[in-house]
């Protein structure tokens, strides 16, 4: 599914961009070229999404509450995980490296085990929506967003923690 493009220094004068492009690499911003080429590259990623998603999982086999985080939350979490697991909580965590394609396998297998998923993100609500997608009604996703500016407060991922683990 790779399309033959000349390679730098092969005698071609090519022009590198971010936009679709036709056979000869030369930009084109038309429905038809849009289409062809950006489905091409959604089913290219949809393809290998088992080889792109990346994820860093910990005593997500034995957790009664996940959560999920990204980017910078994630270092944030770590105390909020400490805190639940020094009150007795059965707490796991997945750490999204790549957020896109999402991990909605993983994220369906757990559902199906786990009372709920915390979900904190400096947003008003985006992973939390795919959580909520993925989890299809079998556990809830508890948002806790943060508005940016700053990170989180640990305590509030705590708190929504314990909220999750009644």
């Amino acid at each position: 599914m790779i399309p033959f493009m000349v390679k730098a220094g092969d005698g071609y004068r090519f022009h590198t961009t971010g936009l679709t492009r036709d056979e000869r690499g030369y930009p084109v911003i038309n429905a038809e070229c849009q289409d062809v080429c950006v489905r091409h590259l959604v089913d290219k990623i949809k393809m290998n999404a088992d080889k792109i998603i990346k994820i860093e999982e910990d005593e997500t086999d034995t957790a009664e509450i996940i959560v999920i985080s990204y980017g910078i939350t994630s270092r944030v979490t770590t105390r909020a995980v400490e805190q639940a697991r020094k009150a007795g909580i059965k707490i796991g965590t997945i750490r999204l490296i790549t957020v896109w394609p999402f991990p909605e396998k993983r994220i369906k297998e757990l559902a199906k085990k786990v009372k709920a998923f915390v979900v904190p993100e400096i947003n008003c609500g985006q992973v939390v929506l795919e959580v909520e997608r993925c989890a299809a009604g079998q556990a809830p996703a508890i948002h806790v967003p943060h508005c940016g500016g700053w990170v989180h407060n640990p305590d509030d991922i705590f708190k929504a923690i314990k909220e999750a683990a009644k």
